[in-house]
């Protein structure tokens, strides 16, 4: 319950980081793209392991996405109830990912840290293997974080929203 509530709170103070970030965004002395102590990137208002979150899953390299974990990291999917365990999970899951998903699309639209952890809302699009029509849905992530590395991925998106948007039955099983 207590995890539930701040993963909650987390989520709902990401929508008041966001405007903040969005009128902040090119704020700051020197103006430059350079992040602080605290892993924030000043010029566009969000902690840099976003950004680098965002770019990774964008690439077509799966060990790109992989190498911003710790060697003993984790990345859970939620909505597809998918664990991961360690560098080569993470790979295999951003793999199998792009394999399934054509186009797939990672667009951060804000994010912010607090105490060791990042809360990213995010929009998470493409076509599905066999779908006759593409999606595009709402998701948020919460990770946590061992120095600049991930040790925990988070992912929450509604599945029954990516299946109605691709013209996919409600029952249809990933595995």
């Amino acid at each position: 319950m207590k995890k539930t509530l701040t993963i909650a709170l987390a989520l709902a103070v990401v929508g008041i980081a966001g405007i903040s970030a969005t009128t902040a965004s090119g704020t700051g002395s020197s103006g430059s793209n350079k992040s602080d102590r605290h892993g924030h990137d000043h010029h566009h208002g969000r902690p840099s392991i976003a950004k680098a979150w965002e770019a990774a899953w964008n690439n077509d390299d799966p060990k790109r996405l992989a190498a911003l974990f710790t060697t003993d990291g984790r990345y859970s999917d939620h909505a597809l109830m998918q664990t991961f365990k360690g560098r080569d999970g993470v790979t295999q899951w951003a793999a199998a990912t792009k394999q399934f998903v054509a186009d797939a699309n990672v667009k951060v639209n804000s994010a912010f840290a607090d105490d060791g952890q990042v809360a990213i809302v995010w929009t998470f699009s493409g076509h599905l293997q066999g779908a006759p029509k593409p999606f595009s849905v709402p998701a948020s992530t919460i990770l946590k974080m061992r120095g600049d590395k991930i040790v925990a991925n988070d992912d929450y998106y509604n599945r029954a929203e990516v299946l109605a948007q691709s013209g996919l039955p409600a029952d249809t099983v990933f595995n």
